[in-house]
């Protein structure tokens, strides 16, 4: 049986993600559906080039190499595909059930022209690139549409002040007013439900 604690996953390959707080909010999230065949996106998966942008040198757990985040998505939903998304080389590899592309998620065009190959939409996805809120509005702007109904999207590493969390009114407007909210003593990560709320008056 696959091991069902998300937060030992993650420590078994290196990420990041259990340090920082992450895996309670992921538990709560994904327990119900771990047996479900799934789509799974995460945008930045784990550069080590020092220097590079939103590098894990410095930041990965002892025994991490690039993708670990995804090897524990892997291994924690078994029936899904798993897909990530990078702009650096080393984070490219072939595994089981696991697909990696190059990608600027910031950039339309490109993430069009590598969605129209991929033909897929999803039923996760996770915004773990660029911490910059600029950056993230554009991804979100990007890869939301791409997102199915029902799905979730997650934008991890909001820091303090971003405005991301200091005017939501930004991300609602993008999302077109679907629900979201913050979680994280420093409302370090944004959760946003694709299923419009309807107001019954």
């Amino acid at each position: 049986m696959e091991n069902s604690d998300i937060s030992i996953l993650f420590n078994k390959y290196g990420s990041d993600k259990d340090r920082n707080g992450y895996s309670p909010l992921y538990h709560t999230l994904f327990y119900n559906k771990r047996q479900e065949p799934l789509n799974i996106l995460e945008i930045g998966i784990g550069t080590m080039i020092p220097g590079a942008r939103s590098s894990m040198v410095g930041y990965a757990l002892d025994n991490y190499s690039p993708c670990g985040s995804l090897r524990a998505w892997r291994d924690y939903f078994p029936q899904s595909r798993i897909i990530g998304m990078d702009i650096q080389a080393d984070t490219q590899i072939s595994e089981d059930r696991i697909e990696t592309y190059f990608c600027d998620s910031t950039n339309a065009k490109g993430v069009h022209d590598v969605m129209e190959r991929l033909n897929v939409n999803f039923d996760i996805i996770i915004d773990d690139g660029c911490h910059h809120f600029q950056s993230q509005f554009d991804t979100l702007k990007n890869f939301y549409p791409f997102l199915n109904s029902g799905g979730i999207y997650i934008i991890e590493d909001i820091y303090q002040g971003s405005l991301v969390s200091a005017n939501p009114a930004i991300v609602k407007k993008i999302v077109n007013n679907d629900p979201l909210f913050f979680v994280g003593i420093q409302n370090n990560q944004c959760v946003i439900f694709k299923n419009h709320l309807t107001t019954p008056f």
